[in-house]
Protein backbone atom coordinates (compact mmCIF):
# COMPACT_ATOMS: atom_id res chain seq x y z
CA UNK A 1 0.00 0.00 0.00
CA UNK A 2 2.54 2.35 0.91
CA UNK A 3 4.53 1.65 -2.86
CA UNK A 4 1.23 2.56 -4.56
CA UNK A 5 0.41 5.76 -2.12
CA UNK A 6 4.14 6.82 -2.80
CA UNK A 7 4.24 6.13 -6.66
CA UNK A 8 0.43 7.52 -6.94
CA UNK A 9 2.03 10.96 -4.96
CA UNK A 10 4.71 11.24 -7.17
CA UNK A 11 3.12 11.02 -10.30
CA UNK A 12 0.10 12.89 -9.31
CA UNK A 13 2.47 16.08 -7.90
CA UNK A 14 4.41 16.02 -11.36
CA UNK A 15 1.03 15.54 -13.70
CA UNK A 16 -1.13 18.43 -11.43
CA UNK A 17 1.40 20.29 -9.43
CA UNK A 18 4.75 20.61 -11.04
CA UNK A 19 2.82 22.41 -14.46
CA UNK A 20 1.06 24.67 -12.79
CA UNK A 21 4.53 25.70 -10.71
CA UNK A 22 5.55 26.33 -14.02
CA UNK A 23 2.56 27.47 -16.30
CA UNK A 24 0.08 29.38 -13.73
CA UNK A 25 1.23 29.46 -10.04
CA UNK A 26 -1.59 31.19 -8.67
CA UNK A 27 -3.45 28.29 -9.82
CA UNK A 28 -1.99 26.50 -6.64
CA UNK A 29 -4.39 28.49 -4.46
CA UNK A 30 -7.75 26.78 -6.57
CA UNK A 31 -9.12 23.76 -4.86
CA UNK A 32 -9.30 22.13 -8.09
CA UNK A 33 -5.85 21.17 -8.42
CA UNK A 34 -5.67 19.81 -5.10
CA UNK A 35 -9.06 17.83 -6.23
CA UNK A 36 -6.88 16.62 -9.24
CA UNK A 37 -4.19 15.36 -6.75
CA UNK A 38 -6.11 13.25 -4.79
CA UNK A 39 -8.23 11.71 -7.87
CA UNK A 40 -4.70 10.85 -8.80
CA UNK A 41 -3.93 8.96 -5.09
CA UNK A 42 -7.64 7.66 -5.19
CA UNK A 43 -6.70 5.68 -8.75
CA UNK A 44 -3.09 4.47 -7.34
CA UNK A 45 -4.40 2.99 -4.43
CA UNK A 46 -7.10 1.13 -5.46
CA UNK A 47 -5.30 -0.23 -8.58
CA UNK A 48 -2.19 -3.22 -8.58
CA UNK A 49 1.18 -1.69 -8.30
CA UNK A 50 2.49 -0.78 -11.31
CA UNK A 51 5.90 0.00 -13.44
CA UNK A 52 5.79 2.88 -15.62
CA UNK A 53 8.44 1.32 -17.61
CA UNK A 54 7.93 -2.34 -18.69
CA UNK A 55 10.72 -5.11 -17.95
CA UNK A 56 8.83 -7.84 -17.10
CA UNK A 57 5.79 -7.86 -19.36
CA UNK A 58 4.44 -11.59 -20.27
CA UNK A 59 4.32 -12.04 -24.43
CA UNK A 60 0.38 -12.21 -23.87
CA UNK A 61 0.13 -8.98 -22.91
CA UNK A 62 1.36 -7.41 -26.44
CA UNK A 63 2.61 -3.89 -24.98
CA UNK A 64 -0.90 -3.09 -23.77
CA UNK A 65 -0.10 -2.27 -20.06
CA UNK A 66 2.14 0.39 -20.99
CA UNK A 67 0.25 1.68 -23.72
CA UNK A 68 -2.67 2.47 -21.48
CA UNK A 69 -0.73 3.75 -18.66
CA UNK A 70 1.72 6.18 -20.93
CA UNK A 71 -1.85 7.25 -22.78
CA UNK A 72 -3.47 8.34 -19.11
CA UNK A 73 0.35 10.39 -18.48
CA UNK A 74 -0.07 12.66 -21.70
CA UNK A 75 -3.73 13.32 -22.37
CA UNK A 76 -3.78 14.20 -18.30
CA UNK A 77 -0.45 16.50 -18.63
CA UNK A 78 -2.12 18.26 -21.93
CA UNK A 79 -5.27 18.66 -20.38
CA UNK A 80 -3.63 20.44 -17.54
CA UNK A 81 -2.11 22.67 -20.01
CA UNK A 82 -5.22 23.17 -21.50
CA UNK A 83 -6.73 24.16 -18.50
CA UNK A 84 -4.14 26.76 -17.32
CA UNK A 85 -3.43 28.01 -20.57
CA UNK A 86 -5.98 28.31 -22.49
CA UNK A 87 -9.34 27.47 -20.00
CA UNK A 88 -8.02 29.82 -16.95
CA UNK A 89 -9.19 30.84 -14.45
CA UNK A 90 -12.91 29.49 -15.62
CA UNK A 91 -11.42 26.03 -15.39
CA UNK A 92 -10.61 26.87 -11.60
CA UNK A 93 -13.97 28.01 -11.20
CA UNK A 94 -16.77 25.36 -9.26
CA UNK A 95 -20.32 24.95 -10.48
CA UNK A 96 -22.77 21.94 -10.92
CA UNK A 97 -20.95 21.00 -13.92
CA UNK A 98 -17.84 20.55 -11.71
CA UNK A 99 -19.10 18.72 -8.97
CA UNK A 100 -20.89 16.66 -11.31
CA UNK A 101 -18.18 15.45 -13.39
CA UNK A 102 -15.99 15.01 -9.91
CA UNK A 103 -18.52 12.62 -8.76
CA UNK A 104 -18.21 10.82 -11.72
CA UNK A 105 -14.41 10.47 -11.69
CA UNK A 106 -14.96 9.47 -8.11
CA UNK A 107 -17.81 7.10 -9.04
CA UNK A 108 -15.19 5.86 -11.80
CA UNK A 109 -12.79 5.42 -9.55
CA UNK A 110 -14.51 3.21 -6.95
CA UNK A 111 -15.92 1.03 -9.12
CA UNK A 112 -12.49 0.22 -10.95
CA UNK A 113 -11.76 -0.44 -7.41
CA UNK A 114 -14.65 -2.67 -6.61
CA UNK A 115 -13.54 -4.88 -10.07
CA UNK A 116 -10.14 -5.23 -8.32
CA UNK A 117 -11.35 -6.48 -4.81
CA UNK A 118 -14.10 -9.10 -7.10
CA UNK A 119 -11.36 -10.44 -9.20
CA UNK A 120 -8.87 -10.65 -6.02
CA UNK A 121 -5.89 -12.23 -6.85
CA UNK A 122 -6.72 -12.75 -10.04
CA UNK A 123 -6.41 -9.53 -11.19
CA UNK A 124 -3.03 -8.85 -13.03
CA UNK A 125 -1.51 -5.82 -14.12
CA UNK A 126 -0.82 -7.89 -17.62
CA UNK A 127 -2.75 -10.02 -19.50
CA UNK A 128 -2.44 -13.41 -18.43
CA UNK A 129 -4.29 -16.78 -17.04
CA UNK A 130 -2.75 -17.27 -13.40
CA UNK A 131 -3.07 -20.71 -12.04
CA UNK A 132 -6.68 -21.73 -10.61
CA UNK A 133 -8.51 -18.85 -12.23
CA UNK A 134 -11.72 -18.89 -13.25
CA UNK A 135 -14.52 -16.98 -14.77
CA UNK A 136 -15.94 -14.62 -12.69
CA UNK A 137 -19.55 -13.48 -13.03
CA UNK A 138 -20.26 -12.08 -9.72
CA UNK A 139 -20.02 -8.35 -8.49
CA UNK A 140 -20.01 -5.91 -11.36
CA UNK A 141 -18.75 -8.58 -13.52
CA UNK A 142 -22.96 -9.25 -13.42
CA UNK A 143 -23.31 -6.28 -15.79
CA UNK A 144 -20.37 -5.52 -17.69
CA UNK A 145 -17.16 -7.96 -18.69
CA UNK A 146 -14.73 -4.96 -18.11
CA UNK A 147 -15.55 -3.06 -15.62
CA UNK A 148 -11.46 -1.99 -14.32
CA UNK A 149 -12.22 -0.61 -18.07
CA UNK A 150 -15.36 0.84 -18.19
CA UNK A 151 -14.40 2.93 -14.56
CA UNK A 152 -11.40 3.95 -15.50
CA UNK A 153 -12.43 5.41 -18.92
CA UNK A 154 -15.10 7.28 -16.94
CA UNK A 155 -12.55 8.44 -14.38
CA UNK A 156 -10.08 10.03 -16.62
CA UNK A 157 -12.14 11.58 -19.80
CA UNK A 158 -14.63 12.65 -16.49
CA UNK A 159 -11.59 14.40 -14.34
CA UNK A 160 -10.50 16.19 -17.91
CA UNK A 161 -13.57 17.35 -17.93
CA UNK A 162 -13.92 18.81 -14.49
CA UNK A 163 -10.83 21.00 -15.19
CA UNK A 164 -12.30 22.42 -18.03
CA UNK A 165 -9.91 20.64 -20.55
CA UNK A 166 -12.34 19.70 -23.14
CA UNK A 167 -9.59 19.19 -26.23
CA UNK A 168 -8.10 16.78 -23.58
CA UNK A 169 -11.00 14.48 -22.78
CA UNK A 170 -12.06 13.88 -26.12
CA UNK A 171 -8.45 12.85 -26.77
CA UNK A 172 -8.74 10.83 -24.01
CA UNK A 173 -12.32 9.71 -24.73
CA UNK A 174 -10.84 8.06 -27.85
CA UNK A 175 -7.46 7.20 -27.28
CA UNK A 176 -8.25 5.26 -23.85
CA UNK A 177 -10.80 3.40 -25.83
CA UNK A 178 -9.16 2.61 -28.26
CA UNK A 179 -6.16 1.67 -26.12
CA UNK A 180 -8.79 -0.48 -23.67
CA UNK A 181 -10.47 -1.98 -27.00
CA UNK A 182 -6.81 -3.41 -28.42
CA UNK A 183 -6.59 -4.98 -24.47
CA UNK A 184 -9.82 -6.27 -24.32
CA UNK A 185 -8.85 -8.52 -27.80
CA UNK A 186 -5.92 -10.33 -26.76
CA UNK A 187 -7.18 -10.72 -22.69
CA UNK A 188 -10.71 -11.95 -24.23
CA UNK A 189 -8.44 -14.70 -27.22
CA UNK A 190 -6.68 -15.59 -23.77
CA UNK A 191 -9.86 -16.33 -21.73
CA UNK A 192 -11.37 -17.85 -24.85
CA UNK A 193 -8.15 -20.16 -25.27
CA UNK A 194 -8.45 -21.35 -21.36
CA UNK A 195 -11.84 -21.50 -20.57
CA UNK A 196 -13.45 -22.02 -23.99
CA UNK A 197 -17.22 -22.07 -23.81
CA UNK A 198 -17.51 -21.31 -20.34
CA UNK A 199 -15.90 -17.90 -21.61
CA UNK A 200 -17.89 -17.41 -24.54
CA UNK A 201 -21.42 -18.30 -22.99
CA UNK A 202 -20.27 -14.94 -20.44
CA UNK A 203 -19.85 -12.84 -23.62
CA UNK A 204 -23.20 -13.52 -25.05
CA UNK A 205 -25.21 -13.00 -21.64
CA UNK A 206 -22.67 -10.17 -20.75
CA UNK A 207 -21.53 -6.50 -22.66
CA UNK A 208 -18.10 -5.91 -22.51
CA UNK A 209 -17.84 -2.33 -21.84
CA UNK A 210 -21.27 -0.78 -21.29
CA UNK A 211 -24.17 -2.55 -19.64
CA UNK A 212 -27.08 -3.60 -21.66
CA UNK A 213 -25.64 -1.38 -24.58
CA UNK A 214 -21.85 -2.22 -26.17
Amino acid sequence: MFRKFFLGLVVSFFLFIAPALVLQPEALRFTKLWFMLGIGLLASITQPAYDPIERNAPSEDKGTATQLVWTVYIVLLLGIAESLLWRYPQSMAWGRFSIMTLGLSIAGALLRAWAVAELGKFFTWHVRVQPEQKVIRTGPYEIVRHPSYTGAWVLYVCCLLFIHAWVASALCAIFLLAGFLRRIRYEEELMVDSFGEQYKSYCQDVRQFIPLVW
